[in-house]
């Protein structure tokens, strides 16, 4: 059965619950400000999406859109049903609400070294199976290495590029 789904906004009852989910799921240093969230969503180029499973509160995605790709920023299950199955039906969701566009997303590069590798390889193998494939675009920032996933072999990363430049303020063609 599909979860429901809902555009965030304030006057939800659950609002104050997926501000802390989202600030709780997310290292500091991958949180964009809370406020520039909800402002960019207005543009209709990202939606912040908040999944029920009947009236329960499962689980949070930020999704930036551009022509015939969707980027998932974020993603997050409710620390309350984690390990339920949530985190697929919620991409199975997004699958079928930008069918029959391209999702990617980024996760940390599995590195041996890495003290938290055993998660990274966990992340990749349950993006794998819900039909996400690795591609060769690596972002490095100061704190990790990410990697890019889609659920496409091809991506067109000058439209991935033109999707962060939008997202972080820059204007492109």
């Amino acid at each position: 059965m599909p979860l429901t789904v809902k555009l965030l906004n304030p006057s939800l009852p659950e609002y104050r619950q997926v501000k802390a989910l989202y600030y709780r799921a997310f290292p500091k240093y991958e949180q964009e400000a809370w406020s520039r969230l909800l402002f960019k969503r207005l543009f209709r180029r990202a939606d912040f999406l908040v999944f029920y499973d009947h009236d329960h509160f499962v689980g949070l995605s930020y999704v930036i859109h551009h022509h015939g790709i969707h980027y998932v920023l974020y993603l997050a299950v409710n620390d309350q049903v984690r390990s339920q199955g949530y985190g697929s039906r919620i991409l199975d969701q997004l699958k079928r609400q930008y069918a029959p566009d391209t999702l990617i997303l980024d996760i940390e590069q599995p590195d041996a070294a890495a003290v938290n590798n055993h998660q990274r390889l966990r992340r990749l193998r349950f993006y794998r199976k819900n039909g996400f494939t690795l591609t060769e675009r690596l972002t490095r920032t100061p704190e990790v290495t990410y990697q890019l996933l889609a659920t496409r072999q091809r991506v067109d990363h000058t439209k991935v590029d033109e999707m962060f430049a939008w997202f972080n303020g820059r204007t492109f063609g």
